[in-house]
């Protein structure tokens, strides 16, 4: 799908279909062109109410203007919000799939004040609806163009951005939603590498053998029941003059069974999306690429391999030492998305970062606190915690900032080792994160759980069950906001 600026008037002109964004009242603010005039008639005699979620499909009668018009109603104006707009722009282009549209021109109501963010997420709705899961025979074929009318200052800078941001959400959505026989560690490494080639980041790929010369103990454990070697994946955006840098680390268990400590049967096969950190990871790196910040480095890491069972497992009771010294007792080994991320926070650190941000589908716990609504935002600092809050308002991808007490530390010391993996069901997602923290101790750390936020076998904001792409446009914006 291509976005495009266009001016008002392009609404009028001959094109195949029109959506247009109203809100409620008798006075919507349509443009004057003759189905127009018609769905103003509707709406005013009230045949027709632009509530939230409701649309209406007029046909033309001559070759004069548009030949279909669709009114996606965004109900009371007062209430239309960067994600009503969001939602909107999903729905028009579910509506260009439906009436086989290969061109689309979408305009926004007079009564409507859109700024860039709102234009921003009007782009991104659009572009996400765009995905098609890659295995499956699509039922529809999205528009090939968008043309969106806007008064909005540099409104096709704005699209251009809101464009790479979606397109890196939908790359996290198709790797997320792959199954493990498809997308296993190899096909996340040969991803990166080809996202880094084109959009000319660098890139360095960390193989099983050199992961036992550098000490990585953590993550060659939990590969140890796996036929399919592990990767430790790097890839750097370097402006020309940075005055910061962030690493961005991304989970990468693109299966888990759980190992020994084996799952139950039932909904296994959602295991598939236990890398969804390291999918939203890559789409950002994508997304990055595209926008280029201009001030901010950005380090995207990635530990991916399977957690299998077999006779070479690790076990229960084991004690591993990870790259930074650190030993871990493993408790439960399907605990194990922890024991790989410890050394890639580690590896982290080498590239002196002033804040280590990863995303991680961790515990079920916080999907017993959160649901699928938001994620699970752990980060002593108060000011990046707030400006990751308001990022993830913005954003839609809401986050909560869940408490880092100095008790889970303790929860999560050992007998036989330094720290063990698991300190059991109370507090599961807070004794993970101190769990983490241990890691990143001398940086700035924030740690997001997605476990909840990363998937949903149900639709969401109008868009296809299954991957979310989370934390793709919270930390985009992040990362641009960031101050």
């Amino acid at each position: 799908m291509r976005l495009a600026a266009v001016p008002a008037a392009k609404l009028a002109g001959k094109n195949p279909l029109v959506v247009l964004l109203v809100p409620e009242g008798r006075d919507p603010g349509l443009p004057s062109f003759k189905l127009a005039k018609r769905a103003g008639a509707l709406i005013r005699s009230k045949a027709w109410a632009a509530k939230a979620g409701k649309s209406l499909t007029l046909h033309a009668e001559s070759a004069d203007g548009p030949r279909c018009l669709v009114l996606v109603g965004l109900g009371e104006a007062k209430s239309v919000d960067a994600e009503a707009l969001r939602r909107a722009g999903v729905e028009a282009s579910k509506a260009a799939s439906k009436h086989e549209a290969k061109k689309l021109v979408v305009g926004v109501s007079e009564k409507l004040s859109m700024d860039a963010d709102g234009l921003a997420a009007l782009g991104e709705g659009l572009v996400l609806a765009d995905y098609r899961y890659q295995l499956k025979k699509p039922d529809s074929v999205p528009p090939a163009s968008v043309e969106v009318a806007s008064s909005v200052r540099s409104a096709s800078a704005v699209l251009k951005r809101a464009q790479a941001v979606a397109e890196g959400s939908n790359l996290a959505r198709d790797l997320g939603d792959l199954p493990g026989n498809v997308c296993d560690p190899t096909h996340l490494k040969r991803t990166a590498q080809k996202l880094s080639r084109t959009g000319k980041l660098r890139f360095k790929a960390y193989d099983k053998a050199t992961l036992k010369r550098m000490g990585y103990g953590g993550i060659l454990a939990v590969n140890q029941g796996s036929v399919t070697p592990p990767w430790l994946l790097e890839m750097e955006y370097k402006p020309a003059n940075p005055k910061r840098t962030i690493c961005v680390v991304g989970k990468g268990l693109t299966f888990d069974s759980g190992g020994i400590s084996i799952k139950p049967a039932g909904n296994m096969e959602e295991m598939r999306y236990d890398m969804c950190g390291a999918a939203a990871t890559l789409g950002l790196m994508q997304a990055i690429a595209a926008t280029k910040p201009k001030d901010v480095r950005v380090i995207g890491l990635v530990g991916t391999t399977e957690n299998m069972p077999d006779g070479g497992s690790y076990r229960p009771g084991d004690v591993v030492t990870t790259g930074s010294g650190i030993t871990v007792e493993v408790i439960n080994t399907d605990a194990e998305g922890r024991v790989v991320l410890a050394d890639v926070l580690h590896h982290a650190k080498r590239f002196k970062p002033d804040l280590i941000v990863d995303m991680a589908t961790l515990t079920g716990a916080v999907v017993v606190a959160l649901g699928h609504e938001a994620a699970g935002l752990f980060c002593p600092d108060d000011k990046v915690a707030a400006q990751l809050h308001e990022a993830g308002e913005r954003s839609g991808e809401k986050v909560w900032r869940l408490p880092t007490y100095k008790a889970y530390d303790e929860a999560v010391k050992s007998s036989w080792a330094d720290i063990r993996n698991s300190a059991g069901r109370a507090a599961g997602s807070c004794t993970a994160a101190a769990f983490l923290a241990r890691f990143t101790e001398g940086f700035k750390h924030a740690h997001i759980d997605i476990a909840g936020a990363a998937w949903e076998m149900k639709s969401r904001g109008g868009l296809a069950p299954g991957g979310t792409g989370f934390g793709v446009r919270l930390l985009h914006d992040f990362i641009q906001s960031w101050r």
